[in-house]
C-alpha cells in the first residue's frame, strides 16, 4: 500500500483523549528532576555574560549549566560521517557545541540549561 498522501489512523488517540493514556508529563518517579533549556532568541549573537542570580536563589533549583561549565568536560555533538557515493576525503564540519560558550549561531541554539525539582 502507498502511504503518500494517505492519512493514517492514530493508535494511541482514543486512550490519549479519553484519559486513559499516560504522557511522558505524568511520570512521576522518587528524586526526578526536571530540565528547561534557555534557547537564543537571535541569529547571531556574542554571549558576554549569563546572570544566572536569579536561577539560583529559587528553591528547588538543583544545578545551572552554561557552556563555560561544559567546555572540555561534554564532547561537542558529532557530525555523522559521509559514506558511499556521497563520501569526501576531507570533510572540516564546524564544531557544534552542546551549549553556546562564546555566541550563538543561529536562532534557537541552547545557551544554558536549567535543572530543578518542577
Amino acid at each position: 500500500m502507498n502511504y503518500v498522501g494517505q492519512p493514517v489512523k492514530r493508535f494511541e488517540d482514543p486512550k490519549l483523549i479519553t484519559g486513559r493514556g499516560a504522557f511522558v508529563d505524568d511520570i512521576k518517579l522518587p528524586d526526578m528532576v526536571h530540565a528547561a533549556v534557555l534557547r537564543s532568541p537571535y541569529a547571531h549573537a556574542r554571549i558576554r555574560a549569563i546572570d544566572l542570580s536569579t536561577a539560583r536563589n529559587l528553591s528547588g533549583v538543583v544545578a545551572i549549566l552554561t557552556g563555560a561549565d561544559i567546555a572540555g568536560v561534554l564532547p561537542d555533538i558529532p557530525t555523522r560521517a559521509m559514506t558511499g557515493e556521497r563520501a569526501v576525503d576531507e570533510l572540516h564540519p564546524p564544531e557544534h557545541p552542546l551549549l553556546a560558550k562564546d555566541k550563538a549561531c543561529y536562532v534557537g541554539q541552547a545557551v544554558a540549561l536549567v535543572v530543578a525539582q518542577d
